[in-house]
């Protein structure tokens, strides 16, 4: 490869704060929001211009439900706005069987007001692109924007970009999957007649068996997963808050990795191209779609999985599902056992620096179950009641008493199940 030598450069330092949330998806608004409401002076950087992150930009708009710590919260939000709907007919796959679909345009706005209540300062259509640390501390990050090149300093950072952009730059150690969890481009349908498509089809997950059956017949050139594999439904569709109006999963796309920007590019046109064949498809084949139209498609493919961070426990889907870690932070559920230890959140090596979100540690197999919107909720509270704990204890993450941050969390609404 060849290279450029750029000349040496001042960059304007633009904000000074207590802590930096780097990614405004749902794990970043649950940091700051709880860093903020434990005393902590709060920013927020977020690459859109609106918050939510693959929830709101890749349409992931259907979910386990929300009924622990921050995750009740939102869902009294939403039930006051009429948007939290139990999905119905979903067939019998465990991957689909209890979901809630959510309004994606209410959420947009329910988070930023979140933020604002708890005067956190928002800087949006702004990138992250190089992480400050000095002595194994992080120090803040470089960011790039419309206004060029700045940096922010910040005394303590939570690392919730998804990717773990912050930490890989910090030189955090991290792991990738050798066969990464597949991507998924999601569109929303209105028009829909249900009634009709359930009456010939019973059941949204056997769309599958429509799909395969006109791609054995020659009808449909299609390439893409339709079946489950590793928590992915594969091709699936959900009834969405609104009559007529579905969410629609236009298949498995495998084999791309999320962080090569060539293979992303591609990742967009394959599976934005496998939405129009659907789309048309179902339009064309199945009663009830005769009316029916794309209403939107989303920003950007769904990635579920790129770097994993390493902390000082790297737990197993079993494990998650069946310990009551000594250091538990995080419990999704109020009925399943499931928990997140602690230590998952700290990355090895960078001090004052926490990880929420897709990018904490754990195995893959315990990914498939971490990265959905309830655990990324519950681990971005975590992350930011402990920064604002250690900024107000004068202790790194790492030498903070972890039976405060339960003792804190407990007293705002999570049951730890300890």
């Amino acid at each position: 490869m060849d290279y450029i030598t750029e000349p040496e450069r001042k960059t304007p330092i633009v904000a000074d704060v207590d802590l930096l949330v780097c990614g405004g998806g749902i794990a970043g608004v649950a940091a700051a929001v709880s860093a903020a409401r434990n005393g902590a002076k709060v920013m927020l950087v977020e690459r859109y211009g609106f918050l939510g992150g693959l929830v709101t930009a890749a349409l992931v708009i259907t979910t386990p439900p929300l009924n622990n710590g921050i995750n009740l919260e939102i869902y009294e939000k939403l039930m006051a706005r009429g948007v939290y709907r139990k999905c119905t007919d979903p067939g019998d796959d465990p991957a689909t069987s209890n979901l809630i679909a959510i309004d994606p345009e209410i959420f947009k706005y329910e988070l930023v007001r979140m933020l604002i209540e708890q005067d956190v300062k928002l800087l949006l259509h702004t990138y992250i692109v190089h992480s400050l640390v000095e002595a194994n501390v992080i120090r803040g990050v470089v960011i790039e924007n419309k206004a060029g090149r700045q940096a922010i300093l910040a005394k303590m950072v939570v690392d919730a970009s998804g990717d773990g952009d912050v930490s890989a730059f910090a030189k955090a150690p991290y792991e990738t999957a050798e066969t990464p969890l597949p991507m998924t481009m999601m569109f929303n349908m209105v028009d829909v007649d249900t009634k009709k498509a359930l009456a010939k089809i019973g059941n949204w997950g056997n769309l599958r068996k429509l799909v395969e059956q006109a791609i054995k017949n020659g009808e449909l050139s299609f390439d893409l997963g339709l079946y489950s594999a590793g928590y992915a439904p594969g091709l699936y569709a959900a009834n969405l808050c609104y009559p007529g109006e579905m969410n629609v999963w236009s298949g498995s796309l495998y084999g791309k990795n999320g962080l090569n920007p060539e293979e992303l590019t591609e990742a967009e046109i394959i599976t934005r191209e496998h939405v129009m064949k659907l789309a048309n498809f179902l339009k064309s084949n199945l009663q009830g779609f005769e009316k029916s139209r794309i209403e939107y498609t989303s920003t950007q493919v769904g990635v579920r999985e790129t770097r994993r961070i390493k902390g000082g426990i790297t737990p197993s889907l079993s494990e998650v599902k069946t310990e009551k870690f000594p250091d538990t932070v995080a419990k999704p559920y109020i009925q399943a056992e499931m928990r997140v230890p602690y230590r998952s959140l700290v990355p090895q090596t960078v001090e004052n620096l926490l990880v929420a979100g897709r990018c904490i540690s754990a195995q893959q197999d315990a990914m498939t179950q971490l990265r959905l919107i309830p655990p990324c909720l519950v681990t971005g509270q975590a992350a930011g009641t402990a920064a604002a704990l250690a900024l107000r204890e004068n202790a790194t993450p790492r030498q903070l008493d972890v039976s405060l941050i339960q003792e804190t969390l407990s007293k705002q609404g999570m049951d730890l199940g300890l």
